[in-house]
């Protein structure tokens, strides 16, 4: 009696022992399960933001692609730690330039740069110690989209110590002391008056026929926006008055040599009129 009943209290304790155990394996695993559920989604739910940052030093000034710089994906965490709470769009267009300089590895924005249509971009394409000039110039001898910004170009100036051949109606009268020379070289281009073109010279262009003009209001004259030391603006600003003054590509490898009025007219020395004790030079006018 004693043996049975010794019997089933013990198969009722193991028993009770193995439900025990099952039901805290049980609970683990069920614990383990909903903690992975739960990971899962809060993986989800990890918000993460686009930034770009510069692969190489990027001087101010300089043409910025996106080839320039790398596409980083960033927690929120850690962009919000840069004052980022949304994908970075740098805004970047053809010819945008860096407002300053930027090393490597720096995050960038779309405030660091400078789109041609915005206000500040030409200041971006100044080397540093000379000055922005806006230039007049004759379209008489230019070429259309031959010239184009960041081209080098020289400036030549046709005078008369007679008459004043900035004003484009002028006309020569007296030969004497006519002569055309190069004022200065190496003169760098930084923008082009956009203006509409003359619609003859348009339906001319596209005939397929070349037009010896570019975008200019009117058909004489262009400003063409250069930049140039400061000590040769005063000298600049005296010829733009006073002389007819135009701009071609500089050629490195010689320069545009001077001419006076013997060089195109041969044997030239004036028309002799003895009037009295007086000598007087008289010329043909030439338009």
């Amino acid at each position: 009696m004693n043996s049975r009943l010794i019997f089933i209290l013990s198969f009722i304790i193991v028993a009770f022992g193995l439900f025990a155990v099952m039901q805290n394996v049980n609970a683990r695993a069920e614990a383990k399960a909903q903690q992975q559920v739960q990971a899962q989604v809060e993986e989800k739910k990890e918000v993460k933001y686009v930034l770009w940052r510069a692969k190489q030093d990027i001087a101010r000034g300089e043409v910025v692609t996106k080839n320039s710089l790398e596409r980083v994906i960033l927690p929120e965490e850690d962009a919000n730690a840069l004052g980022v709470n949304a994908d970075v769009d740098v805004a970047l267009v053809q010819d945008s330039r860096a407002n300053h300089a930027i090393p490597a590895g720096e995050y960038v924005f779309a405030e660091m740069f400078t789109a041609p249509h915005q206000a500040g971009y030409l200041d971006l394409l100044a080397s540093e110690g000379k000055i922005l000039y806006p230039l007049p110039i004759s379209t008489f001898n230019l070429i259309n989209n031959y010239i184009r910004p960041g081209d080098m170009i020289d400036i030549i100036s046709v005078s008369s110590p007679l008459t004043n051949l900035a004003d484009t109606g002028a006309r020569i009268t007296q030969f004497q002391g006519v002569k055309a020379r190069t004022i200065k070289r190496g003169v760098k281009v930084l923008a082009f008056e956009q203006a509409p073109i003359d619609p003859k010279e348009k339906a001319a262009q596209n005939s397929g026929s070349i037009s010896p003009r570019v975008s200019a209001t009117g058909n004489t004259k262009t400003t063409v926006v250069i930049e140039i030391e400061p000590e040769f603006v005063s000298r600049l600003s005296l010829a733009q008055r006073t002389m007819h003054l135009e701009i071609y590509r500089s050629q490195f490898n010689g320069e545009i040599p001077p001419a006076n009025m013997s060089d195109v007219i041969e044997n030239y020395q004036g028309i002799r009129e003895l009037r009295g004790a007086d000598t007087q030079t008289t010329n043909v006018e030439v338009y």
